[in-house]
């Protein structure tokens, strides 16, 4: 045997080094050797093939069953078909009682002490008996005899009554027909919008004299005040009806600590506070700086209050009997939607925006800067092959209002996310209801697609600023509005929330402008082929993202925005075209 110049030998050494390795895990190991590990790692029942959501913070499992077949009244129970938890632990089916599930950890662990459990342990093809409450108990024991006690929720879905033939083509007729009403009411000229955050005005002044444009739908233009009923929301009313000579006036309103002061169109009896964003975000609590009525003239609001101003707020003026209402609305630009002010990232390269984000990491840089005068700047996204770099995914270009990687995964492991989108919290605060937003972009897709679009949520959570990573079972994020592109040129106008494709100021540029459809989106819209709606993660360790649709957008508040556009609309999945590039040149939100 080998001896080493200070006597010790080589089998001495090995001695010692795996004592060294078993003490050094005494944290995970009782006296005996025994572990305590308890870790619910995933959970999947055949019944269930929307998969199940695992939250280890609340130690809660919420599983999405499938339809109820028709041999079935209701799911009364579900097979396991995969249990993935600590290779030394098991699970049992909990058949004590108690009053409340506790939602704090020392109250979990307290009880779970307490609770007594089934001797038979699951494993998978095991049926659990589902009761009439939908939710079961579940006892995570590590080797050690340590418990950990888990809920699973089946969500069980309202058994589907098979209507008659006759009524099934009625149904489609009626959907047909509001469909196609959605569609003709989109058409909108690009101009005549005074009520935006950046004017219509302002839109149409990029458009060089001669410029070819399309208006989708019929052909012909709106009257001028901007509205389509294909955004959702009831158009505003212009003052169609003359108004009294006699009537009150109002001549100036200043608001918000920004003070600013309002765009009042007297002939429409609207009024357009362009706000900062970054002085004025929350538009539902704008106090009112300044007022000026004509003499003698009364309102419905006051200086030093505050008020919503977000959804528009009617105010309503009085002078001697005569009345005259105004619409008084908020908003504002999202902070470096003119892609102009650059800013460097984490790895040194000038290719962040504040506010923005985008998929940029250590070894990949598929989005950039390019400067194309000397204060201008555009947004280059190039999709490219990563697996040259050592990734071996596909990675698409892309700019978003999110937080990409905020839990920072190593880019080694990015390979184990098979939705990209799952490493990706979307969305920034924003308050704001805006009828359409407007994109400057060119498009070389070599058969690609783009995607552009932009989405209005509310959020039920509150704390750490609604951030997606730190969501719990309960909270729920309501999509209120969307607008969403998906083509493979920036000419194609066959998504339904295409109101106009026109020659932008910048040579090669379209600008594309979206109506947002408030309340359930449309049909034929490409939002049904991504993952906006789906609850299972495909990484349990992923960002979980999804909204749920509403059909009363107007009971929410609009509480967060999130935009993306990227070169390759399927770039979350790796797929797409090496080469397909979007040039994005301006955002532009129109109240």
């Amino acid at each position: 045997m080998k001896m080493f110049k200070n006597g010790l030998s080589l089998k001495w050494l090995l001695a010692a080094f795996l004592c060294a390795a078993l003490f050094g895990c005494t944290a995970d190991y009782d006296t005996f050797g025994q572990s305590d590990y308890r870790v619910f790692n995933e959970i999947a029942f055949e019944e269930g093939e929307s998969g199940a959501m695992l939250y280890a913070d609340e130690h809660k499992i919420v599983v999405s069953l499938d339809e109820i077949p028709d041999s079935l009244e209701t799911w009364d129970s579900a097979t396991i078909s995969l249990l993935d938890i600590s290779s030394m632990a098991t699970l049992h089916l909990v058949d004590g009682k108690f009053k409340e599930f506790p939602s704090d950890s020392a109250a979990l662990d307290s009880l779970a002490q307490e609770l007594s459990y089934a001797k038979d342990r699951l494993h998978e093809g095991d049926k659990v008996r589902i009761p009439s409450s939908g939710t079961v108990y579940l006892m995570l024991v590590s080797e050690s005899g340590i418990p950990s006690l888990w809920q699973v929720v089946f969500e069980i879905p309202e058994k589907k009554v098979k209507s008659s033939s006759s009524k099934k083509e009625s149904g489609d007729a009626d959907a047909t027909s509001s469909s196609s009403s959605a569609k003709e009411g989109s058409s909108s000229s690009k101009t005549g919008d005074s009520s935006s955050g950046k004017s219509d005005a302002s839109s149409s002044s990029k458009e060089p004299a001669g410029s070819s444009s399309s208006v989708k739908g019929d052909g012909s233009a709106s009257s001028g005040d901007g509205n389509s009923s294909a955004g959702g929301d009831e158009p505003e009313s212009s003052s169609s009806v003359a108004v009294p000579a006699n009537a009150p006036k109002l001549l100036r309103l200043i608001a918000g600590a920004g003070e600013v002061e309002a765009e009042i169109d007297q002939d429409a009896g609207t009024v357009f506070l362009n706000m900062n964003y970054a002085i004025d975000l929350d538009l539902r609590d704008l106090e009112i700086k300044g007022l000026e009525l004509s003499d003698g003239a009364t309102a419905s609001v006051k200086v030093g209050e505050s008020y919503n101003f977000a959804r528009g707020l009617k105010v309503t003026l009085e002078n001697d009997g005569v009345e005259r209402t105004y619409t008084v609305k908020a908003g504002y630009q999202y902070p470096g939607s003119d892609f102009n002010e650059w800013i460097k990232d984490d790895f040194g390269n000038k290719n962040d925006i504040a506010g923005w984000d985008n998929g940029n990491n250590s070894a990949i840089s598929s989005t950039k800067t390019l400067t194309v005068n000397e204060n201008e700047q555009v947004v280059k996204m190039e999709s490219i092959d990563a697996k040259i770099l050592g990734i071996g995914k596909f990675a698409s270009g892309n700019m978003l209002v999110a937080y990409f990687n905020p839990k920072g995964v190593g880019t080694l492991n990015l390979t184990k996310y098979d939705d990209g989108n799952e490493l990706i919290d979307f969305g920034r605060p924003f308050y704001g209801r805006p009828k359409y937003v407007e994109f400057d972009v060119k498009y070389e897709g070599k058969g690609d697609s783009c995607d552009l679009y932009v989405i209005l949520e509310h959020r039920s959570r509150t704390s750490n600023e609604g951030k997606n990573q730190y969501r719990t079972s309960s909270d729920v994020n309501t999509m209120i509005a969307s607008a969403w592109y998906r083509a493979t040129t920036v000419e194609s106008e066959d998504d339904p929330d295409v109101v106009s494709i026109t020659d932008a100021g910048r040579s090669g540029y379209k600008t594309i402008r979206l109506a947002f459809k408030y309340g359930e989106p449309h049909d034929n819209s490409p939002i049904h082929n991504s993952s906006v709606f789906t609850k299972k993660l495909l990484n349990s360790a992923g960002i979980d993202n999804h909204v749920v649709p509403t059909d009363s957008p107007d009971d929410f508040d609009v509480t967060h925005i999130r935009v993306v556009m990227a070169s390759s609309a399927l770039g979350n999945l790796y797929k797409g075209s090496v080469g397909a590039t979007l040039w994005a040149d301006e955002m532009r939100l129109i109240y």
